[in-house]
């Protein structure tokens, strides 16, 4: 295989050379623009016969994916190259690198997640080396008190007494603690998750239920009845404890240009940390949300159109 082409993307021989040197010079003629390419450019940049990159350019100006100036002879993408519509492109694909280096750099899974229908809704999911992540796209949990609380921290009080009041009735110390929790969130700017044998089993629970129908009343009950069962997060007098308690996620918000918050962004620790090594995965969560952020207003302007943030 010539080299400048590049290697097949699996082990073994290219099924199909040709193929592949119609994607080379759409490549490079993407990477070249706006500037056109002549003929011997491609050629010699490509190391192909001046015969088969005619052919090949032929070809695709005929389907207008290349044009060819009429004076100059050089070569350009054309209009008829299909391209992805942005408004159809889901943010979270939009995402998928940056999720990979955030990945990589903390050294366990992380997840995107929105908020649909009275859901928490995992969209995206990467572990480390291609593994298998313990939270997986497409799972789901009911979007009552106290999961999903880094979309309601900065949410008005009438949104966070929907979220509080949905879980049904639950202890005095929980509808005392979650205030302040929730102002933690805002002051520190992630949400962090103990794991504790009821929300395993809660979890567990969930994700058994037929259809993961969300909405079902006994899903809502049984998210209500980790607000009963376990203390929720961690308030700053309980952070020199933290390496003491295993813990599920650490998550934070992603907000949209107008300050709504769109996303989540979770780190998948299942483990013990110590509280250097929560706030320094904090930190880069943070960072990965307003680099997200940055992103989603990009493509908000692109597109014309603003994501909303369903809270309830």
């Amino acid at each position: 295989m010539n080299a400048k082409l590049g290697p097949p993307r699996d082990a073994g021989q290219d099924p199909s050379p040709p193929t592949r040197r119609v994607v080379a010079i759409v490549e490079l003629l993407a990477a070249a623009a706006p500037e056109p390419l002549t003929l011997a450019e491609i050629c010699r940049d490509l190391r192909i016969s001046r015969s088969t990159g005619h052919a090949i350019l032929a070809t695709l100006c005929a389907c207008d994916w290349v044009l060819r100036d009429p004076l100059s002879g050089r070569y350009a993408l054309g209009g008829g190259m299909p391209r992805a519509n942005p408004a159809s492109v889901p943010m979270s694909r939009l995402l998928r690198e940056p999720m990979r280096r955030l990945c990589s750099t903390l050294g366990v899974a992380v997840c995107l997640s929105e908020v649909r229908d009275g859901a928490i809704v995992v969209v995206e999911s990467i572990a480390p080396d291609a593994g298998r992540p313990l939270v997986q796209a497409g799972q789901q949990l009911p979007f009552v008190a106290p999961f999903g609380r880094e979309f309601v921290a900065w949410a008005p009080a009438t949104a966070r007494r929907r979220w509080l009041d949905a879980a049904g009735p639950v202890n005095d110390v929980f509808h005392a603690r979650i205030p302040q929790v929730l102002n933690e969130l805002q002051v520190r700017g992630y949400g962090i998750e103990r794991l504790s044998d009821p929300l395993l089993k809660v979890y567990t629970a969930l994700l058994a239920l037929d259809g993961g129908n969300v909405a079902d009343p006994v899903a809502v009950r049984l998210a209500g009845a980790v607000a009963d069962l376990t203390i929720v997060d961690f308030l700053p007098g309980e952070l020199a404890q933290i390496d003491q308690s295993p813990l599920a996620t650490i998550s934070a918000p992603i907000f949209s240009g107008e300050g709504n918050v769109v996303m989540s962004v979770s780190a998948q620790a299942y483990s013990r940390l110590t509280l250097e090594q929560v706030r320094s995965t904090g930190d880069r969560l943070i960072e990965f949300a307003e680099e997200a952020s940055s992103l989603i207003a990009q493509h908000v302007l692109f597109i014309g159109d603003s994501p909303n943030a369903d809270i309830g």
